[in-house]
């Protein structure tokens, strides 16, 4: 298959299917889907590409360049699932995967631990994963509620950095009252609708609604009688 001219006949932001795809020596079937980026996207690329190549002191062959305007997808997940267009934000999703391990490691260092015994490490990793889970459901609560109010999608490093900084107030509030507990609340959610935010640089579809598609063509078919 030769990808240059698969690519000058599509369209940015295109998406096409290849057919009868199988991968290995055993032929397994696959769904091929190719991705031709939008011009915001081609440039972005090109510029971190140009970059790294510069700190190598090298110079971008030709023939990448001009690979530069497509992604190349492989999958066996069903098109009844998820249909090929929503294959590339389906896989942008990858990241969110690296962020979470970046900020269990970061800050709550759950990739550390010194020589101690069984019973004391299980209390300390406990410990840590009520800690990240406190912080998790107190993220994606706010997130969704800056989305839909006030049109602000949440950085999910800054806005773990913020919460884990205010664990302290939330256990000093816990020992007065409820009321006490939901003003520290008020007060972290203002501060991350105002510096919690995530920076874009061109538009793109948020995380809730790539996953929103996702669940939606993930739902099994109702029957008529």
């Amino acid at each position: 298959m030769d990808l240059e001219e698969k690519t000058n006949q599509m369209k940015p932001g295109e998406t096409t299917e290849i057919r009868d795809a199988f991968i290995g020596y055993k032929k397994l079937p696959a769904r091929v889907i190719l991705y031709r980026l939008t011009d915001a996207q081609v440039k972005k690329r090109r510029k971190n590409q140009d970059f790294k190549e510069k700190k190598k002191g090298k110079e971008l062959s030709d023939k990448r360049k001009r690979l530069t305007h497509i992604n190349v997808y492989i999958t066996n997940i069903a098109s009844e699932i998820v249909p090929k267009e929503h294959i590339h934000h389906l896989y942008s999703l990858r990241w969110q995967i690296e962020i979470v391990f970046k900020t269990w490691k970061s800050f709550f260092q759950i990739d550390r631990c010194k020589n101690v015994k069984r019973e004391r490490l299980e209390c300390h990793l406990y410990g840590q994963l009520i800690a990240i889970l406190i912080c998790s459901s107190t993220l994606f609560r706010m997130r969704d509620l800056l989305l839909r109010k006030k049109q602000i999608e949440l950085s999910e490093y800054k806005a773990f950095y913020m919460i884990q900084t205010y664990f302290p107030m939330f256990f000093q509030a816990l020992q007065e009252n409820t009321q006490a507990y939901t003003k520290i609340l008020l007060r972290l959610f203002h501060l991350l609708g105002k510096n919690g935010r995530k920076s874009h640089r061109y538009k793109k579809k948020t995380i809730f609604d790539i996953l929103g598609v996702v669940y939606e063509f993930s739902l099994p078919t109702a029957k008529v009688a």
